[in-house]
């Protein structure tokens, strides 16, 4: 039996954590099952990556900077996926972004199907109707299914490569340390994901700013812009956050890694990981990834963090938007050795429960399968 074709739609081109989501999931996804196709506006890493992972790139008009360009791009885009669709004898659609998830949508149509992959907290009205119209919804926090009003969606974590879980080396840190001459004794924190304001680096800065034992702390920033001025991200968030560092004082003690491919060398090398997202995330690639490694975590309490941290059994869980408040857990965390082994046992058993990259692929494909069958069911 040929395998049934399959078209993955992304409006973004650049590499944010839902692309390597999505291509984590096409390096993983079954090839005697499915074909997988990536419909995006144009050129980029995502397209490049998905590529030299097999998968055929069709260019789709998805992107628009304007409330109006976005109307009329996703409108254009609904024709232009269905006659992607019937060229490839396709009938499934599966939306990896917000505006390929509209125009997915509107596609449907009689033996055209739209799962969308959803990786953000949304709450307006106008996405809730659209998200009710898929034929399935995933997302990786049942916080993004109950924040869209689908609280029987399917909830699938993210898949975390293979790479992430090898044994945490008692001598790791020792080339992080030594590049950016970190003393001995001073802690290695990290904050890794794109420079955006709802990541909370200010926040996490503010706190750098605090009274701290010596010797304090080292910040490591892996991250850079998700999008150009070009796909409608204005690139000045970073520059902000450097001035800020000058102004408090703080350059000897924060080091700029800028983006990286990968972050499974760095994880073992940080004494915590710190997410102080100040608005509401479905669920962090960064702190899946850091469980499996065995890097202990500190978070803010909002969307789908605490699930991943089981409450906080698996890792500190703290206010959004307070300084003080990761500050003083950043102290319980690094001074509490017991508990933090104990948070890392449970962190690094629950990845294993539910982070496998296997585990993921698989429960995507019978998603995909049962939609994929119901939209062939209406074709006759």
């Amino acid at each position: 039996m040929p395998a049934t074709p399959i078209i993955f739609c992304s409006h973004v081109v650049e590499l944010g954590g839902a692309e390597l989501v999505l291509l984590d999931l096409l390096g993983t996804l079954d090839r005697g099952q499915f074909t997988p196709h990536l419909a995006v506006p144009g050129d980029g890493p995502l397209s490049a990556r998905a590529a030299e992972l097999g998968t055929e790139v069709h260019a789709v008009p998805l992107a628009g900077n304007s409330k109006l360009g976005k109307a009329r791009a996703i409108l254009r885009s609904r024709k232009a996926l269905q006659t992607l669709a019937e060229r490839l004898d396709c009938q499934l659609l599966v939306a990896n972004s917000m505006i390929a998830g509209y125009a997915a949508v509107l596609a449907q149509r009689p033996g055209l199907a739209c799962v969308w992959h959803l990786h953000t907290v949304m709450r307006s009205q106008i996405a809730r109707a659209a998200l009710r119209r898929a034929a399935a919804v995933i997302a990786p926090s049942q916080a993004g299914l109950d924040a869209a009003g689908l609280p029987n969606g399917h909830h699938i974590s993210n898949g975390v490569p293979d790479r992430f879980f090898a044994a945490r080396d008692p001598a790791a840190g020792k080339s992080l340390r030594t590049e950016h001459d970190i003393p001995a004794g001073a802690s290695v924190l990290g904050i890794v994901g794109r420079l955006d304001p709802h990541k909370g680096h200010d926040v996490l800065l503010a706190s750098l700013a605090t009274r701290w034992p010596t010797p304090a702390p080292h910040l490591v920033i892996a991250g850079g812009e998700l999008f150009s001025e070009a796909h409608g991200r204005l690139g000045d968030y970073g520059a902000r956050l450097r001035r800020e560092v000058a102004r408090l004082g703080r350059e000897a003690r924060v080091h700029w890694l800028g983006e990286l491919n990968d972050t499974a060398s760095l994880l073992p090398q940080l004494d915590a990981l710190v997410v102080p997202s100040i608005r509401a995330e479905s669920a962090p690639r960064t702190i899946a990834e850091a469980q499996a490694a065995s890097c202990p975590v500190l978070a803010s309490a909002v969307g789908g963090i605490p699930e991943l941290l089981r409450g906080g059994d698996a890792g500190v869980l703290v206010a959004a938007g307070s300084a003080a408040a990761i500050t003083t857990g950043l102290q319980q965390l690094l001074g509490d050795e017991p508990s933090r082994n104990q948070q890392l046992q449970n962190g690094l058993r629950h990845a294993n429960a539910h982070y496998r990259m296997t585990t993921f692929a698989r429960r995507c494909e019978a998603v995909f399968a049962q939609a994929n069958a119901v939209a062939m069911t209406a074709m006759t």
